[in-house]
């Protein structure tokens, strides 16, 4: 359909795609410029929506809708660029994760550690084709303000050390560098792909408290994948 549109006129498409310029709107509809690759910034389509339709740029969605033709334009460097028009039926928001990166394997861990009330809670792990996903909760139950280093986080396997991955498009929130007192942080920490069926992983995060009488050690879990 991306390569070739007029072959594909008129036919059903269900595809994830993310807006990457702010849409325009009119009386009649609001046209949407997206991206099906989003991590390449490929898969140029047009799509054709509801005046009603509330998307802006950035946002991720699920369309749904038919092929009416093929669109020829400039882009910003004058290079011509061929992408599919989708008269959309449906058009609506989602997130990264269940567009374009569906684990392949989720394992629940619910295991936390605690030291001198700095808690980290390794919730689950998802092992997807793109990347390995630590779902961590970090809460504040100290009198001191503590700060996660989220950029020092490690995933071992076997004797292979990976470092945090960086992954711009998944808008993951983001841990604030100072945690207060009584405050908890939800956070999805990347890393890069794996093996599904390796049989055991390591996680290692690390952070400081600003009470200088504790010393806090690395958060460290093993996690059992089968």
């Amino acid at each position: 359909m991306i390569s070739d549109p007029d072959q594909y006129k008129g036919s059903k498409v269900d595809f994830y795609a993310k807006i990457f310029v702010e849409p325009e709107r009119s009386d009649d509809g609001v046209y949407i410029q997206a991206f099906a690759d989003p991590k390449n910034s490929e898969q140029n389509v047009i799509v054709v929506a509801d005046p009603k339709t509330d998307v802006k740029n950035e946002d991720i969605i699920h369309v749904v809708g038919t092929v009416r033709e093929s669109f020829e334009g400039e882009n910003a460097l004058g290079g011509t660029v061929t992408a599919p028009v989708i008269d959309a039926e449906k058009v609506e928001k989602t997130d990264y994760i269940t567009a374009f990166s569906k684990p392949l394997k989720t394992i629940e861990v619910n295991k936390e550690i605690n030291q001198h009330g700095y808690i980290v809670k390794l919730s689950k792990v998802e092992v997807a084709e793109d990347e390995t996903r630590a779902y961590v909760t970090i809460s504040n139950q100290s009198n001191a303000k503590i700060n996660f280093w989220e950029h020092n986080a490690k995933l071992l396997v076997g004797n292979t050390q990976h470092e945090k991955a960086d992954n711009f498009e998944a808008g993951y929130p983001e841990i604030p560098s100072d945690i207060l007192p009584k405050a908890t942080v939800d956070a999805i920490i990347p890393f890069p792909a794996i093996d599904q069926n390796e049989k055991t992983i390591k996680l290692y995060f690390e952070g400081s408290s600003e009470n200088y009488d504790i010393t806090i050690e690395p958060f460290q879990f093993e996690v059992n994948l089968n």
